[in-house]
């Protein structure tokens, strides 16, 4: 009952749309102004009272929040539900993160390690492939035929 009130405190607008044979719908432009909302990606929910739509978030979701997510779908994909879908998604992105940390740090091993000779290490800067040293230009700015990156 608490879920339902809730629900209804949350409605601004109400409409009956339809459904096409090809599984369309067309949101009313109210909806599409109030939220801002033309031209942008959704993520549906399904639940046993029916399809709830979200618009993806127009923050940059950072490459982690994505995997999370995905983790989390798949999850629910795969039919778990209740304590059992959460300690399953906690396991899950638990070795997410722990895989994350073991290249984390093996790339700053890579970065101290041996395998750089000390010149290369010296003289690289980690913008060498946008900046011609010996030019002085950035590669956008060098003819076509004198880029080192032309193909």
């Amino acid at each position: 009952m608490e879920k339902t009130k809730a629900f209804l405190d949350n409605i601004r607008e109400y409409r009956e749309i339809t459904l096409t044979s090809k599984r369309q719908i067309t949101l009313p432009k109210s909806f599409c102004d109030r939220l801002d909302i033309e031209g942008r990606r959704f993520e549906a929910y399904l639940t046993d009272d029916g399809i709830y739509l979200r618009p993806v978030s127009s923050k940059n979701n950072s490459v982690y929040d994505e995997d999370v997510k995905g983790i989390i779908r798949q999850v629910m994909d795969e039919g778990y539900d209740g304590d059992e879908m959460v300690e399953e998604a906690a396991f899950r992105i638990g070795e997410y993160q722990k895989m994350m940390n073991r290249r984390i740090q093996e790339f700053e091993n890579d970065l101290r390690g041996d395998s750089v000779s000390d010149e290369t290490e010296e003289t690289y800067n980690g913008l060498d492939i946008f900046f011609d040293t010996e030019a002085g230009e950035t590669t956008k700015d060098l003819p076509e035929e004198s880029s080192k990156f032309s193909n």
